[in-house]
């Protein structure tokens, strides 16, 4: 049974000292930023209860926020390792500034949705969409494929595409183009090709690691020229 330490007992969590970003993860779809705080008092020798729990207001575990982790200015990342309770289930994650004592209050704005599979991944996949431009044929039997990606706050994102053959009159070695956020404009150059007939290729999203892939663009017809213009067969010179 916790007791009251002092009379005089005040509230002294400052989580949002100095500047910085709080991180926020609830298992729905929806994030929670405060906890529910029922305190523990004697009224004529019988303790109040309520439904949210009770905390002596002079221990630690009276927090103003229910944050999973944070990180001072001017970190660009917040490490956070996923428990076990979030195996398996949907959780939404939030970030919220914080400036000296006071926190931007913005609620579920933005939030990203992710769904945990059973050995703490995301599962979500890789949803952004690509958009093919132009297939170029080049010198040597080789074309590049350029395409815009658009990237989804949700999900997993990408740090590779890779261009691979589904058809052809031969087998070449699938090509890959490294990735970074808000790049847009991705190109892939492809193995030397032959020109006897098309080629159909598939662009694949894939993260770091190639745990998460996606198809992002299918059925691309790619006809290469490895021949080149013909020889000529004779000519004259002038004088001049």
């Amino acid at each position: 049974m916790p007791r009251i330490r002092s009379p005089r007992s005040a509230f002294n969590d400052r989580p949002f000292a100095g500047s910085g970003a709080s991180l926020y993860a609830t298992i729905g779809d929806t994030v929670i930023y405060r906890g529910l705080r029922v305190l523990s008092s004697q009224r004529r020798g019988k303790w109040i209860k309520g439904t949210g729990g009770r905390h002596d207001i002079a221990a630690t575990s009276v927090l103003k926020t229910i944050r999973v982790a944070s990180a001072a200015s001017p970190a660009e990342s917040i490490p956070y390792t996923l428990p076990a309770s979030f195996a398996s289930q949907t959780v939404t994650f939030d970030v919220r500034q914080y400036a000296d004592d006071v926190e931007n209050t913005t609620d579920n704005f933005r939030t990203v949705v992710k769904e945990i599979d059973g050995s703490l991944e995301d599962g979500t996949g890789i949803l952004g969409t690509a958009v093919l431009l132009s297939v170029e044929a080049r010198s040597g039997g080789i074309c590049r494929i350029r395409f815009n990606y658009y990237d989804n706050a949700e999900g997993v994102q990408p740090t590779v595409f890779r261009a691979s053959r589904t058809a052809g009159p031969s087998s070449p070695t699938a090509t890959s183009a490294s990735y970074t956020a808000n790049q847009r404009l991705v190109e892939i150059d492809t193995e030397a090709l032959l020109d006897s007939s098309p080629y159909t290729f598939k662009i694949t999203a894939e993260n770091t690691g190639g745990t998460v892939t996606e198809d992002m663009i299918v059925g691309i017809t790619v006809q290469a020229d490895a021949t080149g213009p013909a020889a000529p067969v004779s000519g004259t010179a002038e004088a001049r």
